[in-house]
């Protein structure tokens, strides 16, 4: 089963039509616990730049020098071609300069994954086509300074079926090619030397060393590895321990040791010979979110260049960072936010607020390390990131501003984690509780607290057949139970194991089971006792078939009963009611009292911890980014629903809007049956079994429904990751492998979860 998604949503690629203009940023020197300051000898201080050039390309540009180089594409209406030229910014006196690329013979070219020399010339792999397009040939071109086509040397057959990802070019001239888990080796002439071909997942990057030697940083058995490419011996060489590959896909010359690499949120230098990483800089520290870091590297004056790409507002630029004594450069108080993950939305927020206070400067302390994983046993994973992160709560060493995602609140909640955001918000001359939806504001009180104002959620509800189901929102565990006997030969969702049908009855219930303001726990009750016989029945594992039937056609011929929502956008109802033929009943995840399980999803949810250190500083943040405006040429910046009723109210009645595309006269443009094209309709999803829905504007009585959703809609508590549900899945396995009854792994759960809860209260 392929899914494939079909979109008509545009980016607006805005030209940056300033001339260059450079800003220098304060920076922190804040440590990386709540509150204070602590010296730091050096800072890198960063100077932004803007291109004037709208064909300005930031995808792949590259430092070469003391100039940035990449494609600039040009489309000709009259012969409808597109033509590509080579351009360079000079980093000295900011001239740009443009050379068009002339082709040796008269093909469609297709550019792709190219790499710039130092003499400024221009090797590719190069996709060319017949006429009908039916045709496709790989070669790799060399182009020089003056953009004439030196070679084209085709490399059809050695690539066959792989896809070809990218191109190096050592300290001898030698060309790397690599795609998938192949390294193809050619001579600077172009002419095939051989093909590595590596036994592992993948390969991340390659590029290299401060010495001009070629490595390559692939998926092996233990996570990325990097190692050293033997040109001669036509094979992989050394491998090297503890390079911290992190999310970067390049590999890039350092500063005074090999590479120069990172990882979303920390820059380090890494030395072969010692195989080990010194930690430079953090992104968050210059004022660049560093998820946004499309590709960087080292002036030979020793400062750094980053380029970044925000691929949600098109944000896009040049930071040039500086070392500097840190007693040379003002200094901010440090506010602390503790996140599991530190993800793009946070660093984006933290970015704006860091350039925007002269008094404070956000820094994010993540708790996943993304090094230290393996790629193995996710939950076991988080589990760690949350255990670290619980030991900073209970120490002085606790953040200022707690991210929620991923958190069990109500845990936290009980044992006094947080400020109550209420007594902020009403001397607030910014917002007002009237700002907010009435129970989004509700679902993050807890005992008599506001801990959270979330900027944005989505909604995750379960959805059945009205005619099976009825179409009351709402039921029990006992309910759903009944209907799975009621068809044994249909599966209850698509694609579930025992640990993600436990996750289902755990989100809404677990809470039944546990008070954790007395400690009291009921986990070797009959009720608990019948969900654990209940899970029972579903298998161990699920393996992916893309060959099987798409989930839609599942449901509509009753092999699947049940359809699990995610709800991010007016459009998501339409998609609910289409794939049950007009009986879609939303009666949610079912709970120990059938009332409505809705799950409400925050994004960038925020909480001020009680035990910070700078408790002003943190509502400033978190109040200044509750209220910040949209910017109506680049779009809302949440994906989901916003929490403030404006912006929500806005949101609602752009939804059914019925416009109609226009042309430069103003007059309607019509499809092929004469009838106007309406704006805002496209997009869906498309299975290779047939199965396929193209969205529509949404109907009023569809909006109403998903806001009552909204209404219902409340946070969960449990995630994985969650150590009440480790215990729960590590203590079941035994019941569910037949080695111990239902009774006595429910006393055993009972027990861990007690001492647990008692140890965390």
């Amino acid at each position: 089963m392929k899914l494939m998604k079909k979109s008509t949503i545009c980016r607006r690629f805005l030209a940056l039509a300033l001339a260059a203009a450079m800003t220098f940023s304060l920076a922190a020197c804040g440590n990386s616990s709540g509150g204070g300051t602590e010296k730091k000898e050096w800072v890198w201080v960063p100077e932004f730049i803007t291109i004037d050039d709208e064909s300005v390309s930031y995808y792949d540009m590259q430092l070469v020098g003391d100039g940035l180089y990449y494609l600039s594409y040009k489309w000709d209406e009259a012969t409808g071609k597109s033509s590509e030229s080579i351009c360079k910014y000079s980093l000295t006196d900011g001239n740009i300069t443009k050379t068009p690329l002339s082709y040796a013979e008269e093909k469609i070219w297709n550019l792709n994954g190219g790499v710039f020399a130092k003499d400024g010339s221009l090797y590719s792999v190069a996709h060319v086509y017949s006429e009908d397009y039916s045709v496709s040939e790989v070669y790799l071109c060399k182009f020089d300074a003056q953009g004439n086509q030196l070679y084209a040397e085709d490399m059809t057959d050695l690539v066959g079926d792989s896809y070809v990802d990218s191109v190096a070019v050592d300290g001898e001239g030698r060309i790397y090619v690599s795609g998938d888990t192949n390294v193809w080796l050619f001579d600077a002439e172009g002419r095939n030397q051989g093909t590595i071909s590596l036994d592992s997942g993948g390969i991340r990057a390659m590029g290299c060393s401060k010495d001009g030697k070629m490595y390559v940083c692939y998926y092996g058995n233990d996570g990325y590895e990097l190692a050293d490419i033997d040109f001669e011996g036509k094979k992989v060489g050394s491998t090297y321990d503890n390079f911290p590959s992190g999310n970067s896909n390049r590999l890039v010359p350092g500063i005074d040791k090999d590479f120069l690499v990172h990882d979303g949120r920390t820059v380090y230098e890494y030395d072969t010979k010692k195989q080990a990483a010194e930690e430079l800089f953090t992104w968050l520290d210059s004022d660049i979110n560093g998820n946004y870091v499309q590709n960087f590297g080292v002036l030979e004056d020793g400062r750094i260049l980053a380029v970044t790409m925000d691929w949600e507002t098109n944000d896009s630029g040049i930071s040039l960072l500086t070392k500097k004594k840190a007693s040379e450069v003002p200094q901010k108080e440090t506010i602390v936010i503790g996140s599991l993950n530190g993800g793009s939305d946070i660093q984006s927020a933290a970015v704006k607020f860091n350039k925007s206070s002269d008094k404070y400067h956000i820094s994010i302390r993540g708790y996943l390390d993304y090094n230290s994983w393996d790629g193995n046993d996710y939950e076991a994973y988080v589990a760690d990131g949350l255990s670290r992160m619980n030991n900073d709560i209970t120490s002085n060493n606790c953040p200022d501003i707690l991210d929620l995602s991923g958190l069990n609140i109500k845990q936290l909640a009980a044992k006094g984690v947080f400020e109550d955001l209420g007594g902020y918000l009403d001397k607030s001359d910014k917002l007002s509780r009237e700002d907010f939806l009435e129970n989004v504001l509700e679902a993050y009180t807890i005992n008599g607290k506001l801990i959270s104002i979330p900027y944005s959620f989505q909604i995750q509800t379960v959805v059945g057949k009205g005619s099976d189901v009825g179409t009351d929102m709402g039921w029990s565990i006992d309910e759903l139970i009944a209907y799975a006997d009621a068809h044994p030969d249909a599966q209850l969702f698509d694609y579930v194991n025992k640990n993600q049908i436990m996750m289902y009855l755990m989100v809404y219930n677990a809470d039944s089971f546990i008070d954790w303001s007395t400690g009291e726990c009921s986990f070797d009750t009959d009720e608990f006792k019948s969900i654990l016989n209940f899970v029972n029945r579903f298998p161990d594992e699920v393996q992916w078939d893309e060959e099987d039937m798409s989930t839609p056609n599942k449901i509509q011929k009753g092999n699947v009963l049940l359809y699990e929502a995610n709800i991010y956008d007016f459009q998501q109802i339409q998609l609910c009611n289409e794939i049950f033929q007009g009986d879609a009943s939303y009666i949610g995840y079912p709970t120990m009292d059938g009332s409505v399980g809705c799950m409400l999803s925050a994004s960038q949810a925020y909480a001020i911890t009680s035990k910070g250190g700078n408790k002003d500083g943190a509502w400033e943040f978190i109040e200044g980014f509750l209220a910040k405006e949209e910017n109506p040429d680049r779009g809302v910046s949440y994906f989901g629903f916003p929490t403030m009723k404006s912006k929500l109210d806005t949101l609602a009645e752009d939804a059914v809007k019925v416009e109609y595309h226009t042309d430069e006269n103003g007059e309607l443009i019509l499809d092929e049956n004469g009838e106007a094209i309406v704006m805002g309709t496209g997009g869906g999803f498309s299975y290779s079994d047939g199965w396929s829905y193209d969205y529509r504007i949404p109907t009023q009585e569809e909006v109403d429904l998903t806001r009552t959703l909204m209404e219902l809609a409340k946070p969960v508590t449990y995630s994985q990751g969650d150590e009440v549900l480790n215990i729960i899945n590590e203590e079941a396995a035994a019941f569910y492998k037949g080695q111990k009854g239902v009774d006595e792994v429910a006393s055993v759960i009972q027990s861990r979860i007690k001492i647990y809860v008692g140890e965390n209260k």
